[in-house]
């Protein structure tokens, strides 16, 4: 016990200092262009849980007396900390100076009002959601048509028309031009879509055909507030390639799964980071001229990635890390518990309340909604 106890410590002081060595890569990935390197994105999306793992293993070394190892995981989260407060923030909500002039908006990736939990129940559970969240505005990804019952789960025209009457105000969906067709909004208030047009970009053919998001318009009771829905480019991966890290159970199926990580799903990753880049960028610069915008939806990327990071250097808010304590998740499946449903803002007219994941388990998103007030 006296040679091996030495050892398991040396050991456990390297596997430590590893540890919060690659929390601070993660920490800074998003701030590498993933147009030159993958592999710092990658790590980014692993930040929360690696932060909590550098919390938990300094506050071990602390308690066990090592005060030095401590100190080197408060340095790392502190050093780590202009992304760490994106990430797992420590705000609460606010109250409003004025109730009247508040609203409510919800995200909602909703798998086309699928049910991937209880398909067999009757009726359809993610419309029933939608009427009583009585938020004021609904934002959709992956919904085409609301009227064909070949694409929603259990379609009735009694449930649709219950819909209907919850939301007089609908825009987008079937029917654009361009590849945005799974967008729709819901609202209590006037909608309308907005029509797009970037002078940088009037050269490049094929930038409407890959656009991922839509400009809509609510009035809020004489408040014209600008709103973006969009739904960036995925990864792309097959469900045998989201199971990759689950059907890890020994050294053999560690060395098939990093085979396929390294040669199938890296290079998909990395393109997947590059498209989502130019995807955003477009976005902000098609919106520059909106001082006041909200612009939500499933992000498909992480705080403090470097997409996040363009919306945030482009005077961007992100409502979840201003009203929220700690970590969240938004995406649900394949043990990638990842927070990729984003809801920016930027204007002075704009104040940002209160954020909430719902915990409804029909799509592979969860809803989230934030709470707005209007100032004068």
């Amino acid at each position: 016990m006296i040679i091996i106890s030495p050892l398991i410590r040396i050991c456990l002081k390297i596997a430590s200092i590893v540890l919060f060595i690659v929390t601070l890569a993660a920490c800074f990935g998003g701030k590498c262009n993933p147009e030159y390197v993958t592999l710092p994105s990658v790590l980014a999306l692993a930040t929360p849980y690696l932060a909590i793992l550098t919390l938990i293993v300094g506050l071990a070394w602390l308690l066990s007396g090592r005060i030095l190892m401590g100190a080197l995981a408060g340095l790392t989260l502190f050093l780590g900390w202009g992304t760490l407060k994106d990430v797992t923030p420590i705000a609460f909500s606010k109250s409003a100076q004025d109730e009247k002039r508040t609203f409510r908006l919800m995200t909602f990736n909703c798998l086309h009002l699928a049910d991937t939990t209880m398909s067999e129940q009757p009726g359809n559970r993610a419309i029933e959601f939608l009427i009583k969240s009585d938020a004021d505005i609904i934002c959709l990804q992956e919904l085409l048509n609301f009227e064909d019952p070949k694409e929603i789960h259990h379609w009735s025209r009694e449930l649709i028309d219950s819909l209907y009457a919850a939301y007089p105000y609908r825009a987008g969906g079937r029917g654009a031009s361009y590849y945005g067709v799974d967008l729709q909004v819901l609202s209590k208030y006037p909608v309308a879509e907005l029509p797009i047009k970037n002078k940088d970009l009037e050269e490049d053919s094929y930038w409407e055909k890959r656009r991922r998001w839509r400009l809509f318009e609510v009035d809020i009771k004489g408040f014209k507030l600008p709103i973006v829905d969009f739904h960036m480019t995925s990864y792309d991966l097959t469900d045998t390639e989201r199971e990759v890290v689950t059907e890890i159970r020994g050294v053999n199926t560690a060395k098939k799964s990093y085979k396929e990580f390294r040669y199938e799903i890296f290079p998909k990753l990395g393109e997947a980071f590059r498209t989502r880049a130019k995807n955003v960028e477009e976005m902000i610069s098609s919106t520059s001229d909106l001082s006041t915008l909200i612009a939500c939806g499933d992000f498909n990327d992480v705080p403090g990635s470097w997409s996040y990071r363009l919306m945030r250097n482009a005077g961007f808010q992100d409502a979840y890390p201003e009203t929220s304590f700690g970590p969240t998740n938004t995406f649900n499946q394949f043990l990638f518990l990842f927070h990729i449903d984003q809801i920016f803002y930027r204007g002075k007219h704009l104040r940002a309340l209160k954020t909430k994941r719902h915990r409804i388990n029909t799509s592979d998103h969860y809803p989230v909604e934030a709470t707005f007030e209007i100032l004068p």
